[in-house]
């Protein structure tokens, strides 16, 4: 038995499909990722709101022009006419990106022109007036210039609120002028704030797209234990004639196969596992180690699910039982969730209405796995779909190993 390991083991070595398959697609594959999903990785750099102010005298003498600046900061007044850097923003941590211009006209212009979102003034009465662009008030959280125009909303409607707060408090009680602090706690909003996260690191969707990829890359594998133990069928090729006319029982025949499968196949696996979580930098929740077990799991029920194909009594020898094994991964892959955002709302939606499709599908159950890790505190969710995976792996098992032992062939 220890022979059909190595020998296993050194034929799938031999084997360009094997690593393009196991190895290099799912790399490549966890490349593109890294470019496609880059952009949506939360980063901590604020884009500034470009806005034009009417720089008038009634702009000059109010306490609005103070909000403006300091939401702005020192130095970042930057000329109208400075039609790219008003398109894009500043980048330097400032909430807005001021460009003064003379008349409202002036900055309704550069509204039109699609260089700022709003224009801020300032009546004879020292009250801000706001002017915004089409598609302002839109609760489509989505669209960037929806969500600008309400932040420069906010910023005017906060600062109206508050300077009517602070009249009201003075026409009430004129003595709280004398204490500074008593006005800065009625205009303050202060809290104690208690940061509890509901899951184990903070959420992320891009990284359930690299557990659907380890769930395609595990499946990989049990394409190759289905021709390593097709190899061993007498019927189907030279090699598989001169084994069954050997010495060698088919259990020890069988278990040999499996365990250098395994072997094959989790090595590969164990390095897609390291460049999605060294070179991709996806989160594990620092459990790498329980991820292993996972992997572990994974490759066992792969293979021993390639190996029930293999001894099926299909028509059409190696390329009918590979077909059939690539179509169930693709396949089950599109319901992990692994072919964009759309087919991973479809994933959860079929999940949420059919719980068993979760279980019974191998790709999605090796996803799952590992976000069990992500999203769970406890473990308790990973082990058990550990248990499932190795369950099912099991009685695949089982039902290969009767089949196998029983097989007869009329002629070698």
């Amino acid at each position: 038995m220890f022979t059909t390991i190595k020998v296993t083991i050194l034929t799938n070595a031999r084997r360009a499909d094997f690593w393009i398959w196991c190895l290099a697609f799912p790399i490549i594959l966890a490349t593109l990722f890294i470019f496609m999903f880059g952009s949506l990785k939360n980063s901590d750099t604020v884009i500034s709101v470009p806005v034009a102010v009417v720089k008038d005298a009634s702009w000059e003498g109010s306490g609005f022009s103070q909000v403006v600046g300091a939401l702005s900061g020192e130095g970042d007044e930057k000329d109208a006419g400075d039609g790219a850097a008003v398109a894009t923003g500043a980048s330097d941590g400032s909430l807005l990106d001021v460009h003064e211009v003379a008349s409202i006209a002036e900055g309704e212009k550069l509204l039109d022109d699609g260089q700022v979102f709003g224009v801020y003034a300032v009546d004879a009465d020292g009250d801000p007036k706001v002017t915004l662009g089409e598609g302002a008030g839109s609760t489509d959280g989505t669209s960037e210039k929806s969500v600008n125009r309400s932040i420069l909303e906010a910023v005017a409607s906060s600062y109206t609120q508050t300077v009517s707060l602070v009249e009201r408090a003075v026409r009430e009680n004129p003595a709280i002028l004398s204490d500074p602090s008593a006005i800065a706690g009625a205009i303050g909003l202060q809290a104690e704030i208690e940061r509890v996260s509901l899951t184990r690191s903070t959420p992320d969707d891009t990284v359930r797209f690299y557990y659907a990829l380890l769930g395609m890359a595990a499946l990989f594998a049990s394409t190759t234990a289905a021709i390593s133990l097709l190899h061993a069928a007498g019927d189907l090729s030279p090699l598989g004639a001169r084994r069954c006319v050997g010495g060698q029982g088919r259990l020890k025949m069988l278990t040999g196969t499996l365990i250098g499968c395994w072997a094959s196949a989790y090595f590969c696996l164990v390095l897609v596992f390291l460049y999605v979580r060294f070179v991709a930098g996806v989160d594990f929740a620092g459990r790498e180690g329980l991820a292993l077990i996972g992997l572990a799991a994974a490759s066992f029920l792969a293979v021993t699910l390639g190996m029930l194909v293999a001894v099926l009594p299909l028509r059409g020898g190696e390329q009918s039982r590979t077909g059939l094994l690539t179509a169930v991964n693709c396949g089950g892959s599109l319901f992990a969730g692994l072919y964009g955002m759309p087919a991973m709302t479809l994933a959860d939606e079929i999940a949420r209405a059919c719980p068993a499709e979760a279980w019974l599908n191998p790709p999605k159950l090796i996803s799952d796995t590992f976000t069990d890790l992500y999203f769970y505190e406890s473990t308790q969710p990973f082990f058990a779909h550990v248990a499932v995976c190795a369950g099912l792996g099991v009685a695949l098992l089982a039902v290969a190993t009767l089949i196998f032992r029983r097989q007869r062939y009329e002629h070698l």
